[in-house]
This record gives structure tokens, sequence and C-alpha cells, in this order.
């Protein structure tokens, strides 16, 4: 996973209008990326991001084990994936 691939969700999430929650497993927060990148738990309210997590957005995206990413439009989620890898394979397809 590299910072360009990140980008490109973060854009794509503004562009198309959806919302990326990326779960981890073992680790009580989530990352949401919904235009801008933020840290939240498990009740969906924003934390500090130092809080949350002790490295960059793309580190922990890197090297933390991704349990699930579900692509969610308005309250439904449209698509889930087990890879950030495979999300950014599909941005072109995803829409809201």
């Amino acid at each position: 996973m590299s910072l360009r691939d990140l980008e490109q969700v973060i854009d794509a999430s503004r562009t198309r209008r959806i919302k990326v929650l990326v779960k981890f497993r073992g680790i009580k927060n989530f990352i949401m990326i919904d235009g801008e990148i933020k840290a939240i738990n498990m009740e969906g309210l924003k934390i500090p991001w130092s809080r949350a997590f002790q490295k960059p957005p793309h580190v922990v995206l890197d090297t933390y084990h991704v349990e699930r990413i579900d692509v969610i439009c308005g309250d439904k989620v449209v698509a889930s994936y087990s890879s950030f890898n495979d999300l950014v394979k599909s941005l072109n397809r995803l829409e809201c």
C-alpha cells in the first residue's frame, strides 16, 4: 500500500461521495475515509489520530492486519473488501 494509493481512495471518496470504513483485527479503532482520513472509535465517533494510532495513516494501512473494508453509500454498505489493494483496483467501479 502506497501513499499514492491512499490519495486515490481519498479522492474517490470525495468525487464519488462514498465512505470507506477500514476495520482491523484486534484493534478497537477504525479508519474512516470520507473526503478526509480520520480515526473513529467503535461508537463511530471521531477521535484524535494520535490517540487511536501511533503511526501515520499509510503506515497503519500497510502494517496492521485488515479485517474488512466496507464501502458505504448513505447508510448502505455497497461493497466489502479484504485488502486495501482490492479496494484500489475497484475504485473505477464504485459509485454512490
